[in-house]
């Protein structure tokens, strides 16, 4: 049965509680938080000394440009969430009711702002049902009958995107007042997912914010690295000049291995490298660390795969090297990888992300965050892939709203990025969950440096095209060109299908 949330009345105390948070600065630590009456007293003693200053403060935060006027006489907006996870409907609807959390009461404040603007009700609709393998065919029932229930899914990518086969949604470019100039929308992701340069279907960015959430990360051991190799900064040195690379973090890996039970065998019992849990889900941000060009645009604008290449070759080896070397484990009976991290068996731990960082922050050992390293040094960036059972938004065309939708997503979306990411990212994740003040730097990089990839974001309606080098991991198999021989001819003809039901569906 899916539940229903919606917001309520905004209260003064709320009011105050979010504009003190916004006083408090983005990026600012405990250390150099500074005291409110003396900043007022410094203040006064300023104007006092210079009378003429110009003393109105200078208008730095950024509006959207819906305008103030635009009212919409209490209609619902009502936005279906997949909530397999249990979890996912707070992260939009919140809590419904203010508990003092600084992320809950910003949810709750941004959505009441939302209808205050815009003179709207938002209702949010749960399904506990929907998750990464059975989003897609819910969808799909509510494309085929024609639903007009909902004016927005909020749904697990992987199954999400099979839409793209059937038709029902609606061309997000032709929708009022989305401006994808802002900094709240993730034009790189969204663009990655276009089958077409003309048009676009699935949405990212701030108020979609599992896309920044799930980002993959890897987490580090910092005592562990301290007893074993020195100052455990170094590593974010590394990453911060830009030498952090797959040959590094194997080296360091298996520099840190002791086979303590004199088994053979790399196993939860020793002191490890890298743990985690299965030859899946953890491949994924390895498969897609370096610059490959697994796919194209041609001339028409179309995706084209490109699977073969060098770097991808290359790539191929080291990962598949790196998951079976001594020092790394992976596909246990039980995943017991959190804890051998906890416990400080581990100099790294995998198939984590941004939002797990709250799992670890009973961890008596310090830790850090560290982006996946780059394929070699040439490279001129980092890519944190986003995991495809982040949740990502489509509009359905049957949407009796569409005139208005629009407005109130990018409302949502500048106020999500005033508002609840300051609560989370920079209160949260920068202050409550992290050790150091380093790792608020490492933390930008890897939100700055979010992405997916073509073939892995569509990998379910391409035949599993893009989870090649899960199976080479799984298989122990370097050979990257005989494991894209296998697969290529299903992938073309998969990526045929899904471009003639766009070109049927979608197309202008």
């Amino acid at each position: 049965m899916k539940a229903k949330r919606t917001t309520r009345a905004a209260s003064l105390f709320l009011a105050v509680l979010l504009s003190a948070l916004s006083l408090s600065g983005c990026g600012e630590t405990k250390e150099n938080s500074a005291d409110p009456a003396e900043a007022v007293s410094q203040n006064a003693e300023a104007a006092a000394a210079d009378p003429g200053a110009d003393t109105e403060p200078e208008e730095t935060e950024l509006h959207d440009d819906v305008p103030d006027t635009l009212k919409y006489d209490g209609t619902t907006i009502r936005i279906f969430v997949s909530n397999g996870s249990g979890q996912n409907e707070e992260l939009y609807a919140g809590q419904g009711e203010l508990t003092g959390d600084v992320e809950n009461d910003a949810i709750m404040q941004r959505n009441m702002t939302a209808e205050d603007r815009l003179d709207i009700k938002l209702e949010y609709i749960g399904d506990p049902t929907g998750a990464w393998d059975t989003i897609g065919g819910i969808l799909t029932r509510f494309i085929m009958a024609g639903d007009t229930t909902y004016d927005m899914y909020l749904g697990n990518e992987y199954g999400h995107v099979n839409l793209i086969t059937l038709g029902g949604l609606q061309n997000i470019n032709d929708l009022d007042y989305i401006d994808f100039d802002k900094p709240w929308w993730n034009v790189k992701y969204m663009d990655e997912m276009m089958i077409g340069n003309d048009a676009r279907y699935f949405l990212a960015g701030d108020y979609i914010i599992e896309t920044i959430r799930m980002a993959h990360t890897l987490f580090f051991n910092k005592n562990f690295y301290e007893d074993a190799f020195g100052n455990p900064d170094e590593m974010y040195d590394w990453v911060l000049d830009g030498t952090w690379t797959i040959d590094r973090l194997a080296s360091v890996c298996e520099a840190s291995y002791v086979d303590l039970n004199n088994n053979g065998i790399s196993d939860p019992d020793d002191r490890l490298g890298y743990i985690t849990y299965l030859a899946a889900a953890s491949v994924d941000p390895f498969a897609y660390l370096g610059d490959v060009p697994y796919s194209v645009h041609d001339e028409n604008g179309y995706i084209v795969l490109n699977l073969m290449s060098d770097q991808a070759v290359t790539l191929g080896e080291k990962v598949v090297s790196f998951f079976h070397q001594p020092g790394s484990v992976f596909q246990m009976s039980t995943n017991v990888s959190g804890t051998v991290f906890k416990e400080g068996r581990s100099l790294f731990l995998g198939l984590q992300s941004l939002g797990t960082a709250k799992w670890y922050r009973d961890m008596e050992d310090d830790y850090g965050f560290l982006p996946y390293p780059k394929l070699d040094e040439n490279q001129h960036a980092y890519h944190s892939l986003v995991a495809d059972n982040a949740l990502i938004g489509s509009i359905p065309s049957a949407s009796q709203n569409l005139d208005k939708i629009g407005a109130v997503l990018e409302v949502l979306s500048s106020e999500t990025y005033k508002t609840v990411m300051p609560a989370w990212y920079e209160t949260s994740l920068k202050i409550k969950y992290s050790r150091d003040n380093i790792a608020a730097q490492i933390i930008d990089l890897i939100h700055d440096s979010t992405t997916t990839n073509f073939i892995y974001a569509y990998s379910n309606p391409l035949s599993g095209t893009g989870q090649i080098m899960r199976e080479m991991v799984a298989n122990n198999n370097t050979d990257y060109a005989s494991a894209v021989a296998r697969k290529e001819k299903v992938s073309k003809k998969s990526l045929d299908k899904v471009i003639a039901a766009y070109e049927k569906n979608f197309a202008p």
